[in-house]
């Protein structure tokens, strides 16, 4: 399902570079690069203007899943062995969950919205999802369960222009949850001038 503009091409912000940055810090520490290596790619990383050029920078130094920056976009499917999605991605306008015989964990903390309502549709198979979001996000779940559960522990906001996190699906011996971050936040919304590309 196409939802418009990449993640990879989203504009990248200074944090953004800084968190590359810093795991190329922590490979010249750990002698996985020599100085002129660092300084090389510490260039790029710096020259960068969208998200997509930033993993590549580290694709020999970390793992898919260890990357500052998320812009793959595989699906958030946890089937029969668990996945966890966290730190820094790019969440979609629309976005599909599964879990069948396992649990996916969705932790939208760090997470950049591409726009301010985010549609998830959440199918749990025997498994578990659950979804973190920080304080100041409106949920609304709503779908089908069969001897399943589905629930929210995430307080409304006071404000009226909060971002919101719109949760249908089906679950089927199954649960879906969405709570609150232990620690304080707030969504990093892709919006206006930060998206756009010159």
């Amino acid at each position: 399902m196409s939802n418009g503009l990449s993640p990879a091409r989203i504009r990248a912000s200074d944090s953004d570079r800084e968190r590359v940055a810093a795991a190329l810090r922590a490979a010249v520490e750990d002698g996985r690069l020599d100085p002129a290596e660092f300084e090389e790619r510490a260039d790029r990383v710096y020259r960068a203007r969208t998200l997509g050029e930033l993993p590549p920078v580290l694709t020999d130094l970390l793992a898919p899943d260890q990357q500052p920056i998320r812009v793959d976009e595989t699906p958030l499917a946890a089937l029969f062995s668990p996945l966890r999605r966290s730190g820094r991605w790019v969440v979609r306008p629309r976005e599909s969950a599964l879990a069948v015989g396992a649990t996916l964990e969705l932790d939208l903390s760090d997470a950049l919205l591409m726009r301010e309502r985010v549609e998830l549709t959440a199918v749990s198979v025997f498994g578990r999802i659950e979804v973190t979001v920080p304080e100041g996000v409106r949920v609304h779940i709503r779908g089908r369960s069969l001897l399943a559960r589905r629930s929210s522990a995430v307080r409304a906001p006071r404000g009226g222009d909060a971002p919101v996190l719109e949760v249908s699906g089906l679950s089927l011996l199954g649960s879906v949850r969405i709570r609150t971050a232990r620690r304080r936040g707030r969504l990093r919304r892709g919006r206006g001038r930060r998206t756009a590309l010159e």
